[in-house]
């Protein structure tokens, strides 16, 4: 019988690898635009990953649920935009930039919670907000004052689209099926690609498939897409919220290490510590409201609050 410590350490392992792969994609998917059109790589990368978990979800199909398809196509616009945006940046800026850039929407959930749902942000939220600011300001600073490249602003807009993915999930993800409500996603981002692409690129889109492009279609698709998918939703239950926060945070980290060895991309001195401030950001405000949650008081003042009752009641 397998232990709940090993589990977890299993599932932590599991967590980490994702976010490695994650990290990984941002210079794979830089060398594949030199190749494809934008929307025509995404759709053959989102095409592989629709057909692959369409098998896997076969058994799944007797549990389709009213409003899947509504809810599916309401998330997977906003997924695809994700996407759209990503794709578009790193053709102008590096793989390490994005990847710090677009994390900000760690910081960005919070926030846009507070405008679109009315709750208050936690104080780490508002921490991180400043630190990434700084950051931000350290990354895309240039001639001028918080002067954002096409690519920079197209991560930070991706950014953006990415919190209110993660927002309009939170409630629609509680009706259905995960699988289910994914693979419909995936199928909207699959079919708006593939229609943008024949509108727009066909003229462009090339005679043959290399096999670099082919490569980069299968780890993004298959690995990238269907495989971390499936270990976020089977094994995160396993672990910590806190852990899973942390390894996630290992992404843009990791984006650095790949684009250095597959490309020779290297941050500037200052860009690095913008990265690290982006970084330490993302750490506080997600991993610090968990350490620190709402209502929480200090050990020694919870003993003082408690005599004060204990005396109000007598």
């Amino acid at each position: 019988m397998i232990s709940h410590k090993t589990r977890e350490f299993a599932a932590d392992g599991a967590l980490l690898l994702a976010a490695l792969i994650w990290g990984s994609t941002y210079i794979i998917v830089k060398g594949a635009m030199a190749e494809a059109p934008t929307f025509y790589f995404l759709f053959l990368r989102f095409g592989v990953a629709f057909a692959l978990l369409s098998v896997i979800c076969a058994p799944r199909f007797h549990r389709r649920a009213p409003g899947l398809l509504k809810d599916g196509a309401r998330l997977g616009s906003c997924l695809f935009i994700v996407f759209a945006l990503q794709t578009f940046a790193l053709r102008h800026a590096s793989a390490s930039a994005v990847a710090f850039i677009t994390g900000l929407y760690v910081i960005f959930v919070p926030i846009l919670s507070a405008l679109m749902l009315k709750k208050r942000p936690h104080s780490a939220a508002v921490a991180g907000v400043a630190m990434a600011a700084c950051g931000l300001g350290l990354i895309t600073l240039d001639s001028g004052w918080l002067s954002l490249s096409w690519g920079e602003l197209c991560a930070l807009l991706c950014s953006v689209f990415c919190s209110i993915h993660i927002i309009w999930m939170d409630p629609l993800s509680r009706r259905h099926d995960p699988y289910l409500l994914t693979l419909a996603q995936i199928g909207v981002v699959l079919a708006l690609s593939g229609g943008l692409s024949l509108w727009l690129e066909a003229d462009a889109w090339p005679a043959t498939l290399s096999p670099s492009l082919i490569r980069a279609v299968l780890i993004t698709g298959v690995l990238a897409t269907v495989l971390c998918f499936l270990i976020q939703t089977g094994l995160q239950k396993y672990t910590t919220p806190t852990k899973a926060a942390l390894l996630y945070a290992m992404e843009p980290a990791a984006s650095v290490f790949f684009g250095y060895f597959i490309a020779g991309e290297l941050l500037a001195p200052r860009q690095s510590i913008g990265a690290g401030l982006i970084l330490a950001a993302m750490l506080t405000a997600e991993a610090g409201a968990w350490a620190w949650p709402r209502g929480f008081r200090p050990r020694p003042l919870q003993r003082i609050v408690g005599r004060r009752r204990a005396a109000e009641t007598r």
